[in-house]
């Protein structure tokens, strides 16, 4: 009776453990993303910021 109360709990024990990596894994997919997202909406910036930047730096130079 002991040996199956011990082999039932380290089955439950394995199974624990199996879905803590699952949820670590989906987990670390959904940094991966949001840390894509972060780097695309800085690119996006500065892109934006260049380009108003050229658009501002030509204005004076119509102005002469």
């Amino acid at each position: 009776m002991l040996s199956e109360t011990v082999e039932l709990l380290s089955k439950a024990k394995e199974v624990d453990a199996m879905k803590m990596c699952k949820e670590v894994t989906a987990t670390e997919k959904e940094v991966a993303a949001m840390r894509v997202d972060r780097d695309q909406h800085q690119k996006s910036s500065k892109l934006l910021s260049m380009s108003k930047g050229r658009v501002n730096s030509s204005q004076p130079l119509s102005a002469r």
